[in-house]
């Protein structure tokens, strides 16, 4: 039975209504100067684009004090910005009016700044989310769309990291990562030179989207070279520089303000790519702070640091996106671009807490292959960005919102299989998530329960980090234990999803899951 068009509108009106609900929350840096949070960061790229030239934006002046939250994501973000910074002209000038609106804090200027995140939310990020589960779900596993991949749009739609930090913390990750869900979704469609552009603007509005490029490389470089017929080397070039072509002119377009002069474009550069930050921020789920708590990182130099780190991505990352050139496909596409989002995360320089959203996302269009998985997946990630949540008054926001996602897993699993739960049952497997696993005879089954009993000791173990880390104070001579403790519960959750996704894309058949689920549709159907 396909998804009706009652169900999919229902479940986008709720995806917006909760947007809406958080963005009532509190935001990162109210009220708190100097510096007031990304907020306020995004509300005066607003003031330095509409008030300065373009050639200025980058570079510090008097009036462009880059040491106050000068820009530093690629042209298509202050493009962006510039956008906002004329429609809050109309609003009200008092919103980017040049040095005298830092800090602004009245009720008006926020709910106007919420609305620009929400309607990037209904205009560009949902429908992207929806077209890319829809085109995974035709070209990867084949068939129509049916109630269960409801459940997966809905996963995908109401995932409790992106709307905290999104409508909460505020951001706008929901450009890139739409542009990024468009793209891959064009690259499934075999629309590869359409994906290539809006893959191109998605890395355009924030470099972090380096994540995800080593995939869309190789996996685009393989599309060039391999036919039908074999090998064609003449076809391959052609292809090759259409491709290239698409890519530099798309580049061109959107820095050719800065493309008349060397110097303009090294400094645009040089913001974007800050060595000197360290290599990394606060506390987050990463491998770099954990080794820090042994070994203090930050007494080597940022450059030597940078190269370490460069080295180590790459031993972890090119193995995955290598073998799309050797073993290409859709499927194995997704996988890349999980192993090698996940592999930076762990690995890479500057990486902040917010950087694990670039490896939710296709971890959320993998739900139909291991659903379970990637749901457990989802919940480690947002929990790794608890110290941070806590930091901006949305811890509330993120027990709700978490709370309501079990709650929707559980009425929609209990609606699609019609569940009679016995006691026994509620109290082993009180979300009926063993549905979640495909099972079958013999060690496979064995393997399903393991995956269970770890996914419930994963909630136990986040529950009490929780509590401890509202509730218990530590010991003086430790005053960031726990948010080091949950940093380090979760990467050891990230280590293992690494080597499990690197697993499905080495070892695991292509077709394996592709065949199980049609075999489900078709006894749904009957």
């Amino acid at each position: 039975m396909a998804i009706s068009s009652v169900s999919l509108i229902t479940l986008v009106a709720t995806g917006i209504l909760l947007r809406a609900v958080i963005s009532l929350h509190s935001y990162s840096g109210e009220s708190k100067p100097p510096m007031y949070g990304d907020f306020e960061a995004q509300r005066h790229w607003q003031e330095v684009t509409v008030n300065l030239p373009v050639r200025q934006w980058y570079e510090n002046s008097t009036d462009n004090d880059l040491l106050y939250w000068g820009l530093d994501y690629p042209p298509l973000t202050a493009y962006h910005s510039f956008l906002l910074g004329k429609w809050a002209m109309a609003q009200d000038p008092s919103f980017v009016r040049l040095h005298e609106s830092r800090g602004i804090t009245t009720g008006v200027h926020k709910n106007f700044m919420r609305n620009t995140v929400l309607l990037v939310d209904g205009l560009l990020y949902i429908p992207a989310l929806v077209l890319a589960c829809y085109v995974v779900r035709r070209k990867i596993f084949g068939g129509e769309t049916t109630g269960s991949d409801l459940l997966g749009m809905a996963v995908a739609l109401l995932y409790p990291g992106q709307i905290l930090i999104d409508n909460g913390h505020f951001q706008y990750n929901n450009v890139s990562l739409g542009l990024a869900a468009l793209a891959i979704a064009a690259l499934l469609a075999d629309r590869n030179l359409l994906g290539s552009a809006l893959f191109v603007a998605a890395l355009n509005y924030k470099q972090m989207e380096l994540y995800h490029a080593l995939p869309f490389f190789f996996y685009l470089l393989g599309w060039c070279f391999q036919h039908s017929k074999g090998f064609d080397f003449k076809k391959g070039v052609l292809n090759l520089t259409v491709l290239g072509t698409v890519v530099l002119l798309t580049f061109a377009a959107i820095w050719s303000p800065w493309l008349g002069s060397i110097d303009s474009t090294v400094q645009v550069i040089h913001r974007v790519f800050p060595i000197a930050r360290g290599v990394f921020e606060d506390k987050v789920a990463n491998i770099w702070c954990i080794v820090n708590v042994f070994i203090k990182l930050k007494n080597f130099e940022n450059a030597r640091m940078a190269l370490i780190c460069l080295c180590c991505t790459l031993c972890a990352v090119l193995p995955s996106s290598l073998a799309l050139l050797f073993r290409p496909s859709k499927r194995n596409f997704l996988l890349a671009l999980v192993n090698s989002s996940l592999g930076f995360f762990l690995l890479s320089f500057q990486v902040h807490e917010k950087s694990i959203l670039l490896v939710s996302l296709p971890v959320m269009l993998l739900f139909q292959l291991c659903p379970l998985q990637c749901f457990w997946f989802l919940q480690v990630a947002t929990f790794s960005m608890v110290p941070l949540l806590h930091k901006d008054s949305l811890l509330s926001a993120y027990v709700a919102l978490t709370i309501l996602s079990f709650g929707v897993l559980k009425v929609s699993l209990f609606a699609l299989n019609n569940f009679q739960s016995s006691k026994k049952s509620f109290l082993l497997d009180c979300f009926n998530l063993n549905s979640l696993l495909q099972n079958r005879p013999g060690k496979k089954s064995l393997v399903n329960t393991a995956l269970l009993h770890g996914f419930y000791t994963f909630t136990v173990g986040q529950v009490i980090l929780l509590i401890c880390f509202v509730y218990v104070q530590p010991p003086r001579h430790l005053p960031f234990l726990w948010p080091l403790l949950i940093s380090a519960y979760s990467c050891a959750h990230f280590v293992l999803f690494f080597i499990y996704y690197n697993y499905l894309q080495f070892v695991t058949n292509d077709n394996s899951n592709v065949t199980s689920h049609k075999k489900s549709d078709k006894r749904k159907r009957k």
